[in-house]
């Protein structure tokens, strides 16, 4: 499990999925007071780092890294290799076709893609990524609490945080001991109108429920019932966020990234433990095939998974760290110990990517 329960916030949250112990004794570790400089024996690296500030930018194409979230990790990044960050925002299915367009034009601009692991697996089955699995940060595996190749066994990217894709509500319209306990409660009359999803032609987020009715836990009929129900839709899940907190929608289904920042500021949100499951997922980043900056990318990427990377990046956005030796800062609201959680690791990654790929939720969940 990845997140906390609510009133015990002592307690230590569990990994998505154990990271691997070395299976021969590891080389001389990077020291850990910072993982991207290079060693003596490390001459490739220290090429790739000089070249790194030669090129002197990375473009990234990234979904999460908004606001205060992406300002502060160019400033730090910036300052502390002289290399500048440039963060283009949006959504990951446009920048699948982004990307290909660059690619088929000869004229990539994108160097790496944050986002969800999905799109990164439809990203690596376009031939769009390539691997980057031996950064000096991952030598030492043992300090990760959860593997970063978790999802790409080959490296195509690489999991940079986690959290969980669940129901969250408007606590000023939804009072104690109304809240939906069970996702077939959303079928209830009381519902209707007052609930967003994400956008199934564009987001991947209400894929996961292939992975509820791969096990059974839920039928295809839950979704066409879900769908009379007079949803709202946003284009994101930050979207949907946004709405619940701001009172448009009184629940909805988006995840811990996307409402973590706006616990930390007073909404009135919260998580609720659905009693056939809750999602426990996690962001990739992973470098784009013929990116124009690979040798920057390459820092970035070995930054953003080092200690101080993970600090910055999970402080400021209010996230959970893959490393041992970051804190938690997640928001109370968004802290959760799942009586039935859904662990979305490889074994379902390809099913998830599939679901979105082909649509195949769109006509239930949106019917004409």
């Amino acid at each position: 499990m990845i997140l906390l329960v609510a009133c015990t916030p002592q307690a230590t949250p569990a990994p998505l999925s154990p990271a691997p112990a070395p299976a021969a004794p590891a080389k001389a570790p990077v020291p850990a007071s910072d993982l991207t400089s290079p060693t003596s024996q490390d001459a490739a690296w220290n090429k790739i780092v000089e070249a790194a500030k030669k090129e002197g930018i990375v473009n990234v194409y990234t979904w999460g890294w908004t606001g205060d979230t992406g300002v502060t990790i160019t400033k730090v990044f910036e300052n502390r290799h002289g290399i500048k960050l440039n963060i283009i925002t949006g959504r990951g299915a446009e920048f699948i076709e982004r990307i290909k367009t660059e690619t088929r034009m000869g004229n990539v601009t994108a160097d790496m893609f944050e986002g969800a692991a999905q799109h990164s697996e439809n990203m690596r089955l376009e031939g769009l990524l390539t691997q980057a699995g031996d950064l000096p940060v991952l030598r030492n595996k043992v300090d990760f609490s959860v593997d970063p190749f978790l999802f790409s066994p080959e490296g195509y990217y690489l999991v940079e945080n986690q959290f969980y894709s669940a129901l969250y509500i408007n606590t000023n319209l939804v009072k104690p001991g109304e809240e939906p306990k069970a996702w077939v409660d959303l079928l209830e009359p009381k519902w209707k109108g007052k609930i967003i999803f994400s956008d199934p032609v564009v987001s991947v987020s209400p894929s996961y429920f292939a992975v509820l009715i791969e096990q059974k836990r839920l039928g295809l009929d839950f979704l066409e019932k879900l769908g009379k129900q007079d949803m709202m839709f946003d284009p994101s899940t930050p979207g949907v966020a946004s709405k619940i907190a701001r009172g448009e929608a009184w629940v909805g289904f988006t995840d811990t990234n996307s409402v973590a920042p706006l616990a930390l500021e007073g909404a009135p949100i919260k998580i609720i433990d659905t009693r056939e499951g809750v999602f426990a997922n996690g962001l990739a980043v992973g470098p784009v095939k013929n990116g124009p900056h690979p040798n920057a990318t390459r820092l970035f990427l070995n930054w953003i998974l080092s200690q101080e990377g993970q600090d910055v990046y999970t402080k400021v956005k209010g996230v959970l760290t893959v490393r041992k030796d970051v804190p938690d800062y997640q928001p109370q609201a968004v802290r959760l110990k799942p009586q039935n959680p859904v662990f979305l690791g490889s074994e379902y990654n390809n099913l998830l990517a599939k679901t979105f790929r082909d649509k195949q939720f769109v006509p239930l969940l949106k019917p004409k």
